[in-house]
C-alpha cells in the first residue's frame, strides 16, 4: 500500500507540475505585447497582432486582439494562425470590425475567419475567447 501512496502521489504532482507549467506558458502569451497595432477607422478599436510562438505552439503563429476602446476591460482575441496570412489593413463598417481575412461583428460578437489554411490547435481553448467560425474557401 505505501509503494501505491508513493506512485500516486509522484503521479499528482507530476501532473501539478506540468498544469503549472502550461499556465505559466500561456499567460505570457496572453501578456505579451503586439508587434502591430491599428486603431480601426472610427477610432473605437485597438487591433492588435501579438505573437505567439512558444514551446507549445509554431513559431510562426500569432493570434489578433481587438479591444473595445470604449470600454477597455472588453477584449476579444482569435484563435492562432499564421502570421504569413496577416494583412493588418484595417476596415470598418456599421456590422463589422476587422481586417482582411478577419472580421468581428459589432453586434453578435463573434470571429468570422476566411483565412486559406486555418490550423485548430488545441491552444486555441486558452488563446481565444472568442466565438468564430471559418469560411471555407
Amino acid at each position: 500500500m505505501n509503494s501505491w501512496r508513493k506512485t500516486f502521489i509522484s503521479f499528482v504532482a507530476l501532473f501539478a507540475s506540468l498544469v503549472i507549467a502550461v499556465a505559466f506558458i500561456v499567460n505570457g502569451v496572453l501578456s505579451r505585447a503586439s508587434d502591430v497595432s491599428k486603431k480601426s477607422p472610427s477610432g473605437q478599436y485597438l487591433i492588435e497582432s501579438v505573437p505567439a510562438g512558444s514551446i507549445l505552439t509554431p513559431r510562426d503563429s500569432v493570434y489578433l486582439r481587438f479591444t473595445d476602446l470604449n470600454d477597455p476591460g472588453r477584449v476579444y482575441r482569435t484563435p492562432l494562425f499564421s502570421d504569413v496570412s496577416l494583412d493588418m489593413s484595417a476596415d470598418e463598417d456599421e456590422e463589422t470590425v476587422g481586417v482582411i481575412f478577419i472580421a468581428l461583428s459589432k453586434k453578435s460578437k463573434q470571429f468570422t475567419l476566411a483565412l486559406s489554411n486555418p490550423r485548430k490547435h488545441w491552444m486555441d481553448f486558452f488563446i481565444s475567447n472568442t466565438p468564430y467560425k471559418v469560411l471555407e474557401n
